[in-house]
């Protein structure tokens, strides 16, 4: 079982594969979590997170999507949940 702050935890970041939202994703991931972390674009940024995370104790999948679409949004809740079982954390943090 994963050890930390966050084990067991589900969390989304938006925005998550660069900047900001990748420290918030990483540090999540290094306490533990399971991260969807998504990112609207930068498909590069995202493979790079993921390389990052794989050496933490939680997971890290990456999503792409525009979260300011509603169903897009909802697709990316509905992943989380399809991943991990649940989700428990929403860090908006998309620009």
């Amino acid at each position: 079982m994963n050890q930390g702050l966050l084990a067991g935890k589900t969390a989304i970041v938006t925005g998550g594969v660069r900047g900001i939202g990748r420290a918030i994703a990483l540090r999540f991931v290094a306490e533990g979590a399971n991260v969807l972390a998504t990112f609207f674009s930068d498909g590069e940024a995202a493979k790079e997170t993921a390389a990052i995370a794989g050496g933490l104790p939680g997971r890290l999948i990456t999503f792409q999507g525009d979260v300011g679409d509603p169903l897009q949004a909802t697709a990316a809740v509905s992943a989380a949940k399809e991943a991990f079982g649940g989700l428990h954390i929403l860090v908006n943090n998309a620009g």
